[in-house]
């Protein structure tokens, strides 16, 4: 499957109430007439989130969209078909259309923990400190040290998470596919579900999260992330299909 992602901030002074509908009621069922996605799920922001729970501050962004198709070019494809100009179309009635470069990405996603999707679900977007993203290896190194210790030395141990995945851009996206000329915001982000609140309020109380916070100061630009970059999200799942990370 090829994941694609696209973060999206609500154009000034729109309600965001009605922006929320919008989104839903209007703007996702044009996604349903996209030939060639087999998924696609709309992530609302409905709260901030701080180190150790929610936060009263607002995020930089109003949520995400993310599509799966069966490979690139299928993408590819799907960007040249009026289906897709409809919904290019009604974009500047809902969204600020500034946002899209650098928050559009193309994914490498990576199941941490392998389990149900809860109703209560976030998100960490997260980026590597500067002097890391400058240094092609480097930046390499701290992807894998996300997977392989922040995910799954950290991450696997903190409990009530009943799934956890990792989505790794690969590189931006534009109107007409992918374009690696356009520099990304962050390098990635960190989606976790909960069976309830109870089980994120556990999780967020235990000795294990606290550990796993400390590893996140060392690995990522932490001042990027929380709270500007991290929420509670409603799902809205538009196109049910095949789900792989």
């Amino acid at each position: 499957m090829y994941k694609v992602v696209w973060v999206a901030r609500f154009k000034q002074g729109m309600d965001r109430d009605a922006a929320r509908r919008h989104w839903s009621d209007t703007h996702g069922p044009l996604g349903r007439k996209v030939p060639g996605i087999e998924r696609y799920v709309q992530n609302h922001v409905t709260s901030a989130l701080g180190f150790v729970g929610l936060s009263d501050e607002r995020t930089s962004f109003d949520g995400y969209s993310t599509c799966w198709y069966a490979h690139r070019a299928a993408f590819r494809e799907s960007l040249t078909t009026p289906a897709w100009g409809a919904i290019g179309a009604d974009s500047p009635n809902l969204f600020d259309d500034s946002c899209w470069a650098g928050w559009s990405a193309s994914l490498d996603p990576r199941t941490i923990i392998d389990g149900p999707e809860g109703p209560f679900k976030t998100v960490w977007f997260v980026r590597f400190k500067p002097e890391v993203r400058a240094d092609p290896q480097r930046r390499r190194d701290a992807h894998d040290r996300w997977i392989t210790s922040h995910g799954g030395q950290f991450g696997v141990q903190v409990p009530g998470i009943s799934r956890y995945v990792q989505n790794h851009v690969v590189t931006a996206i534009d109107n007409v596919g992918e374009n690696d000329e356009i520099p990304m915001e962050y390098d990635g982000y960190s989606e976790c579900w909960f069976e309830d609140r109870a089980a994120f309020d556990l999780a967020m109380a235990s000795e294990q999260w606290r550990r796993m916070n400390e590893d996140a100061v060392e690995l990522f630009d932490i001042e990027y992330t929380v709270p500007l970059m991290s929420a509670v999200l409603a799902e809205r799942v538009i196109v049910e299909g095949t789900r792989v990370g």
